[in-house]
């Protein structure tokens, strides 16, 4: 998985923690600043350096629990951008890991949706994932294994090739 960059999105936050301390499978990883201008900058230089095929962002959504949100579509700038990537496949991949996904309305609110809107818009094959907030966790390594399980299974996901 080599060619799969696993980002987290955020400062002290549930993302960053699964993405540092937490996934142990071998993808790249990296530590986004939300409000960071360079952060973009950042994730395309990994991306040409890895020769990545696909960008996971993991991102936190304060308002769910012990569940997984898959982000269909971002938005810049008035306009809705989509990604290639089935959010149906995507959750149905986590579901089968026993682990409780489903597809957002979108993230026009959220503070990720800049960056998961930039890659969509220079049209790089990604997917914005989003967990809940660590107090919202009950498990933790139950999400991290879901979150390793959906990176091990994105060959079978329509559109990450």
């Amino acid at each position: 998985m080599e060619n799969v960059i696993l980002a987290g999105i955020g400062g002290e936050n549930s993302s960053v923690r699964a993405v540092t301390d937490n996934v142990k499978i071998h993808v790249s990883k990296v530590v986004l600043d939300k409000d960071d201008d360079k952060s973009f900058e950042m994730l395309l230089s990994e991306i040409e350096k890895k020769c990545a095929l696909c960008v996971v962002l993991l991102g936190q959504k304060p308002a769910i629990n012990d569940k997984i949100a898959f982000e269909p579509k971002a938005y810049k700038n008035g306009e809705t951008l989509f990604t290639r990537m089935s959010c149906g496949a995507s959750v149905s991949l986590v579901k089968a890991l026993h682990y409780n996904a489903y597809i957002s309305k979108g993230c026009k609110g959220s503070e990720c949706n800049r960056l998961y809107a930039e890659c969509l818009e220079r049209d790089i094959n990604c997917i914005l994932i989003q967990i809940p907030k660590k107090e919202n966790i009950s498990d933790f390594a139950s999400i991290t294994e879901a979150v390793e399980g959906y990176i091990e299974g994105l060959a079978g996901i329509p559109a990450l090739l």
